[in-house]
């Protein structure tokens, strides 16, 4: 999510817990800025987690609350991303899910979605170390310009919606 208050916040990464993970610090998050490739694992997570837990990434914490009406589990630079930014999600040191190409600023790609959101098509993932732009779906550029918060939001994001159950 790449938002639309004053500095481009909130910018968001949700994570979905597919399994029950006792050591959430075998996880971690990486942006990939402008295609510059990796910048490996910058945030690693921390505790545990259930199957079905989100787990939200943000760049900040008052305006992410603002907006979603809730905080942030983390707050971290791994998240200070644009909709031309590729996200990956690394375990135990591998990736194993990516957004995006980390080697192309994503900037007029199928996957651009600056000031607005991507958000993954449930029972898809993970993908591995390519992505599969089929297992996405987009607002568009610019869809959250003028928002104040999601849920008055013309285009809102489809927050802790994922599913892998039918």
């Amino acid at each position: 999510f790449d938002g639309p208050l004053t500095g481009g916040v909130p910018k968001v990464v949700e994570l979905f817990v597919i399994d029950d993970i006792a050591d959430l610090s075998l996880y971690g998050v990486g942006s990939a800025n402008n295609g510059g490739g990796t910048d490996g694992q910058e945030l690693t997570l921390a505790g545990t987690a259930t199957k079905g837990d989100f787990i939200y990434v943000a760049s900040e914490q008052p305006l992410f609350n603002a907006y979603f009406g809730f905080d942030p589990d983390y707050t971290d630079g791994a998240a200070n991303i644009n909709g031309d930014d590729a996200i990956e999600l690394f375990y135990n040191g591998s990736v194993i899910d990516v957004f995006g190409d980390i080697n192309v600023d994503g900037t007029g790609t199928g996957w651009d979605h600056l000031d607005g959101w991507a958000y993954r098509v449930s029972y898809t993932g993970p993908d591995g170390t390519t992505a599969v732009l089929a297992s996405w779906t987009f607002s568009g550029i610019d869809a959250v310009d003028g928002c104040t918060d999601n849920a008055t939001c013309g285009s809102v994001f489809p927050i802790g919606s994922y599913t892998t159950t039918l």
